[in-house]
């Protein structure tokens, strides 16, 4: 969106470098650590308020490096990391500061039980999910399940079912139970190439289950869990991190060649967030002063001694400005 730009910094699983030196033939901070920049994009101490600086910048380390001259010396210095910025994050123009600890995802969960219908055998029952997921298709996509019933037993019926649905290469769901039937929804990546760099989007799968030939006598269709997406999983934090790069000049990734920077996001991690909402102020073409609305956000994995280091210098900066926000921990 034009209106709302996010920036997203992903650390490493590390601790903070000791002493350490972020730029020049010094440096020796390591690939994957983030440190909050004062204003003069040096690195800010623990405890540091707008007093001391009333503008920060996020910088990110990255594994890349290059080489350069040192202007009047002829100086040579080799193997320098790349460093990346964010957006200058200015003190009275931050709207939020929040912390999202990860949480996994949890896939949508239907039952199908009964309290004392008894299946009629040699009849046919259907039992037909409808998935809502596909924002793809405008209609309705649909898998129907039919099965004639061979004995007067719903725990057969139940069993019968289970195996046909899951006998099915294009399910979407997965059938278990005994005496009540069980639809869970898939684990992505059920029809897609799941990695850093796949183009597809995560998303679950959401369904609903109706019971379609009207014969079950008292069976109750039940939704226990809703689909919930998690905070943190390395897939949402890979979309978030691909959406950014847009904001950076990387729009195809259909086209040959397709450029595109190193994904710092790591298959497997989970990741706990620091959600920064800021305004940045501009001066328009109209020669009128103007803001756009930024995001910011640091996504560090679980455990790593680095998240410590960061908010021990954000904690009190933003305690500081004049939105007195609260601290975060994780």
């Amino acid at each position: 969106m034009i209106n709302r730009v996010n920036q997203v910094m992903i650390g490493a699983n590390i601790s903070r470098t000791s002493s350490a030196v972020l730029n020049g033939a010094s440096q020796n901070a390591a690939a994957g650590e983030l440190f909050v920049l004062d204003k003069n994009k040096q690195i800010l101490a623990a405890g540091a308020t707008i007093a001391d600086t009333d503008t920060i910048y996020i910088g990110q380390v990255l594994a890349d490096t290059y080489s350069y001259v040192t202007e009047g010396t002829s100086t040579s210095v080799t193997g320098v990391k790349r460093v990346q910025y964010s957006d200058a994050i200015v003190a009275d123009k931050v709207r939020n500061y929040k912390g999202r600890a990860y949480s996994a995802a949890v896939e949508q969960v239907v039952t199908i039980s009964i309290t004392s219908f008894t299946p009629v055998v040699g009849t046919e029952y259907v039992i037909r999910i409808v998935y809502t997921d596909t924002y793809e298709k405008p209609g309705q996509v649909t898998q129907s399940y039919r099965y004639v019933a061979t004995t007067a037993v719903w725990a057969d019926l139940v069993t019968a079912f289970i195996s046909l649905i899951n006998s099915d290469t294009h399910r979407r769901v997965i059938a278990s139970g005994s005496t009540t039937l069980i639809l869970t929804g898939r684990v992505m990546p059920y029809d897609v190439s799941d990695s850093v760099n796949a183009i597809d989007e995560y998303y679950q799968v959401n369904f609903k289950a109706f019971l379609y030939s009207g014969n079950f006598g008292d069976a109750v269709v039940t939704y226990t869990t809703r689909p919930f997406p998690g905070n943190g999983t390395w897939q949402r934090v890979r979309d978030a991190e691909k959406f950014a790069q847009s904001n950076r000049g990387v729009r195809n990734r259909t086209l040959f060649p397709v450029i595109t920077p190193v994904m710092q996001v790591v298959n497997g991690s989970t990741y706990n967030c620091v959600i920064i909402e800021h305004d940045k102020p501009y001066i328009a073409p109209d020669n009128y002063d103007k803001r756009t609305t930024e995001t910011t956000e640091i996504y560090i994995p679980v455990g790593a001694g680095q998240m410590t280091s960061i908010l021990q210098v954000l904690n009190p900066w933003m305690a500081s400005t004049s939105g007195n926000f609260q601290n975060i921990s994780f």
